[in-house]
């Protein structure tokens, strides 16, 4: 999925999910869960989200995979769990749940992901090609929710 996809996933996780947490700032919580919806593509060298890293970015890329570790379950259970030690469970659960909202987005494409990598090649996909014209329907029909949300 493409970058506004995410983010629009990202949006939509909270709008429909921010009710059930409430410990701390529901902006911080709101842009950690944005970051979680497109902090997995840190691993291809053309997001966003790795030129935002810089550096860091450009080494990530570089010798990740893909869709491989940062898109896998157990990335973002040592995030979620390095978080919640060092900082607050409430936070943790933010950027679990836009990490969640990635997966799903990047699930139904035929590349699909790894949510075991690197203990199993099994993959989770499905046939909405990235940029494509379904993508684009998706996007529509997410703008829609989100805004019905509003009223």
């Amino acid at each position: 999925m493409l970058f506004k996809t995410h983010i629009l996933l990202g949006i939509l996780f909270f709008l429909l999910l921010r009710n059930y947490f409430s410990e701390g700032s529901t902006i911080l919580f709101f842009l950690l869960i944005l970051l979680g919806s497109i902090l997995p593509d840190i691993d291809e060298k053309h997001s966003r989200i790795n030129k935002w890293f810089g550096i860091v970015g450009s080494i990530v890329a570089f010798f990740a995979k893909h869709r491989g570790f940062f898109h896998s379950l157990l990335f973002h259970g040592i995030i979620f769990f390095a978080i919640s030690y060092f900082f607050n469970t409430y936070y943790a659960w933010a950027l679990l749940l836009g990490y969640t909202a990635h997966i799903v987005g990047d699930g139904i494409t035929p590349m699909g992901v790894q949510l075991f990598y690197p203990f199993s090649q099994f993959k989770i996909r499905g046939p909405i090609k990235t940029g494509g014209f379904w993508e684009g329907i998706i996007m529509i029909v997410l703008i829609i929710v989100i805004i019905k949300q509003f009223w």
